[in-house]
């Protein structure tokens, strides 16, 4: 990694402390939150309250908005934006080379880096890929004014890789009025954070412009330097914007964003290295400098007309990609070109004795890599052993139907029909390799079906079944131990059924959630590393497994200025049948998932000051097939103090000060699943601190 200077931004950090001294002291007005609304997520057909729980909808949904999003945040962590969120599990590797390994219920559990099996939106646009992979490189937390989780596999509505559905929108330009907002975030291990936007009108348009820069120092000590350097820095900033205006009878939306990312890879250790108190680096890592580096710019354009039930969009988007990711013994080049487009239209009709909404859709996405693999020499490229180039192309229709009876049940219906294909050209042929030149394709039918039932008094009953599939990557596919070209002709897609069903009961000042799942798996992807190349995943498929438990969310207002939410996820995956040509691992946990979790978020406010507390418990998590090692449990408690808007006239600042791991725990933070030579555990820093601050002019 480049080394991070930051004293480039010590002006702009002093600046920001200067208005933190020129603001008056007294209480101006504090951003409000939107009210609740009826609003969609896209393209499900079903209504969402604002609140945290979805009601109205056969499927368990979250919703997390305003000021818990980003209030007293370095908006550094996506585990910072989303805290007690049932269902969710996001382990933080403190490594934005790889990035936090999330998953919901337990689809995602295998991502070595980026986010598998979950599919996820940045305003509308797909930051999920036809192959199923997923980076968010390019979001920008200081910038979220909402993010919506279906939590459950539903192919139905979302294709290939929806074990979970994650929606981040960005505030909206068009309530924001005309202003600027600057803040900067200063803490432990040199950490460095400053996000900046301006908001404002051109005619009918509205506009949003932000940047948000983040330069990173680590925490593990680097093992191969004798001068107490660390590896495990970043440096990061991403730019976005949006612009919204009245386009015929609907709105256009466009959105443009980019991100340079240059990370070190500080790898996982094996047990016996986590008692010393410095937390090392793996050496060969080091030695391998294993990293990434990153440029990415994409451009999307959405026109909607209508809401709900009557509502017809359109949607295309573009992506332009170039990664450079040393790993041990391996540098990996990839050159990407992506992009897609996606129609929906949904109609209400009057049937005499409710309303049916039907709805149907159309969905291209296209990808195309020019990969290159090196000889990983102390970090420098040596001996090219691999040039392809890769294309998939995904291709769904689907269609739905929503009966609304009067006053309290609701049916849904649909099926949807995905065709990815998957071709390589192997351009590394020289000296005798063979061509593994070819294709593979890959389809299914995914129906699904639910019900809703309003009981009355607030109370609600809910129940859905769905069919989903998940396909490989293409980095998946090309990872073969022989070191062949093409694509592993063994490696199949992953298909499943979920039952789900639940009650959701609501007041005045709390509501809460309780939510049975039960999903059945064939050929489930399992990642694995072999002695020739550590470091390396690479992939095979279970024979049959499943994913079972239960969810409990809780959010309340106790007191006047009080809020809490309160989340329970019990997940129990194993494998049913799982044999490999040495191995029976028939009746294990499916590792890389904490069977138990309880995740609180707590927080009272008087006038424009707030307290807040966040506590986690986490169970041990299996870190192999054979269930010979897991990770401890832990508990983590994070404490915020801070002001909300405070000043005089259009001046606004919002001061914080942050203290997380406040009792200085030993913990896991991630896991690497099945690592060779037990290096599963990704340890997580000590009690660390943040100073950080927000000043606002005019409306943004």
């Amino acid at each position: 990694m480049h080394t991070p200077h930051p004293r480039r931004l010590r002006a702009l950090h002093a600046l920001l402390l200067l208005g933190l001294g020129l603001a008056m002291a007294r209480p101006a007005a504090a951003w409000q939150e939107p009210p609740d609304s009826v609003v969609e997520l896209s393209p499900v057909l079903v209504r969402v309250l604002g609140g945290s729980i979805g009601i109205g909808t056969p499927y368990a949904i979250s919703v997390v908005r305003g000021a818990e999003l980003r209030r007293a945040s370095a908006d550094a962590f996506l585990d910072d934006a989303l805290r007690a969120v049932p269902g969710v599990q996001i382990q933080n590797r403190f490594n934005f080379a790889v990035g936090e390994r999330l998953s919901v219920r337990g689809f995602g559990a295998r991502a070595q880096f980026g986010i598998r099996g979950v599919r996820a939106l940045v305003d509308g646009i797909p930051a999920t890929l036809p192959d199923g992979q997923s980076t968010l490189d390019h979001l920008d937390l200081s910038s979220l004014g909402r993010v919506e989780i279906l939590r459950g596999p539903n192919a139905t509505l979302y294709g290939n890789a929806a074990g979970g559905v994650l929606h981040f929108r960005t505030l909206d330009p068009a309530s924001q009025g005309r202003g600027i907002r600057l803040g900067t975030t200063t803490g432990s291990h040199g950490l460095l954070t400053v996000q900046g936007s301006t908001t404002g009108t051109l005619g009918a348009a509205s506009y949003r412009v932000g940047f948000n820069h983040l330069e990173y120092d680590g925490f593990r000590r680097n093992p191969v330097a004798d001068d107490g350097s660390t590896y495990g820095g970043a440096a990061r900033t991403v730019v976005n914007s949006v612009v919204s205006m009245p386009v015929g009878n609907g709105t256009l939306r466009l959105v443009a964003n980019g991100a340079d990312l240059d990370a070190d890879n500080p790898g996982s250790l094996p047990e016996t290295m986590l008692e010393t108190e410095d937390r090392p680096a793996w050496g060969f890592n080091v030695s391998s400098r294993t990293g990434k580096l990153v440029q990415q710019g994409q451009l999307g354009a959405t026109w909607s007309e209508g809401r709900g039930s009557d509502l017809s969009e359109v949607s295309i988007w573009g992506i332009r990609r170039e990664l450079e990711n040393p790993i041990p013994g391996t540098i990996i080049g990839v050159d990407r070109n992506a992009g897609g487009a996606r129609a929906i239209v949904t109609r209400p009709v009057d049937v005499g004795f409710g309303t049916l909404s039907v709805g149907s859709g159309a969905e291209l996405e296209l990808m195309r890599d020019d990969r290159f693999n090196w000889e990983n020499e102390s970090g420098s490229k040596g001996d090219l052993t691999l040039s392809q180039l890769e294309n998939v192309r995904g291709t769904g229709v689907f269609g739905q139907l929503r009966l609304d009876l009067e006053p309290h049940v609701s049916l849904l219906a649909g099926l949807r029909y995905d065709r990815i294909r998957f071709s390589a050209d192997d351009r590394f042929v020289a000296g005798g390799d063979p061509d593994d030149s070819g294709s593979r394709t890959m389809s299914a039918f995914s129906p699904s079906a639910g019900l809703v039932v309003g009981a009355g008094h607030g109370i609600e009953l809910f129940g859905s079944v769905a069919r989903s599939f998940e396909s490989p990557t293409t980095t998946e596919l090309v990872n073969r131990p022989e070191s062949a070209g093409g694509f592993n002709p063994a490696l199949d897609p992953q298909t499943g059924t979920t039952f789900e069903g639940g009650l959701r009961a609501r007041r005045s000042a709390w509501s809460v959630e309780a939510t049975l799942f039960r999903t059945d798996l064939e050929g489930e992807l399992i990642p694995f590393e072999v002695p020739t190349d550590p470091g390396r995943q690479y992939f095979r498929n279970a024979g049959a497994s499943h994913h079972m438990g239960w969810e409990i969310t809780v959010d309340a207002r106790p007191l006047p200025g009080a809020d809490l939410r309160v989340a329970y996820t019990r997940v129990d995956a194993r494998f049913d049948a799982y044999e490999t040509e040495t191995d029976d691992f028939s009746g294990n946990r499916v590792p890389g998932l904490a069977p138990y979790r309880v995740d609180a978020l707590g927080s009272y406010t008087r006038g424009p000051g707030f307290v807040e507390l966040r506590a986690l418990y986490q169970d041990e998590v299996p870190t192999n097939d054979a269930g010979t090692a897991a990770a401890a449990p832990y508990f983590l408690a994070d404490l915020r103090a801070g002001l909300s808007e405070v000043g005089s006239g259009s001046t606004r600042i919002s001061p914080y000060v942050a203290v997380a791991n406040l009792f200085d725990r030993r913990y896991i933070g991630s896991v690497a699943v099945n690592a060779f030579g037990s290096r599963y555990f990704e340890p997580g820093p000590g009690r660390t601190f943040r100073l950080g601050i927000d000043v606002a002019w005019g409306g943004g």
